[in-house]
């Protein structure tokens, strides 16, 4: 689960022309993408496991292509008691300090990695990954370019819903478009 890429679509989606332009050419966007995984256990004695990752994303845009690259990236892993109330870690975005749970350089996956994303009606219709990456890593990748695209055959609509194929197979994606 993406945690924080919701923000990232919306704000991508104001536009003050009636023709949507989600990625503008020769522009650079910078941004900071953090993702949980999380599996407990519902037992008398609740326990969880999971990771968050952390990255700056780099997106330069030439055309219909997206150049990503993925720096500082860090991973924090949880497995304890689930902690009452909820969730046994919080986001970056939610400025709690979890010491059970401390962000540490990542050694793998897909850090210091650069790739790109060929878009078609703002969809991923190719990927070009690099070679010697691990599949953890190209799997990440694969992840980041499923939350960067966006169907804008319906951009005449104030919100739509289309059918996508990402990493998790089929999904109903809606959409809300913003007039600033």
């Amino acid at each position: 689960m993406m945690k924080g890429s919701t923000g990232l679509i919306v704000v991508l989606c104001l536009s003050t022309t009636s023709s949507i332009s989600v990625w503008e050419e020769g522009k650079e966007y910078h941004f900071l993408e953090e993702s949980a995984v999380h599996v407990g256990t519902n037992d008398l004695d609740s326990s969880a496991s999971g990771m968050r990752m952390m990255s700056d994303v780099r997106i330069q845009v030439a055309g219909n292509k997206l150049v990503v690259s993925i720096d500082n990236m860090q991973e924090a892993h949880y497995s304890h008691s689930f902690p009452q109330g909820g969730w046994p870690y919080m986001l970056m975005q939610e400025k709690v300090k979890d010491p059970k749970s401390k962000y540490i350089p990542s050694v793998g996956y897909e850090n210091g990695n650069t790739f790109s994303i060929m878009l078609e009606d703002g969809l991923v219709s190719n990927i070009e990954l690099p070679e010697d990456l691990s599949v953890n890593g190209k799997n990440m990748m694969r992840a980041l370019a499923s939350i960067l695209q966006m169907d804008i055959t319906g951009h005449e609509m104030e919100m739509w819903t289309r059918k996508e194929r990402s990493i998790h197979g089929e999904c109903d994606v809606e959409y809300a478009f913003l007039k600033s």
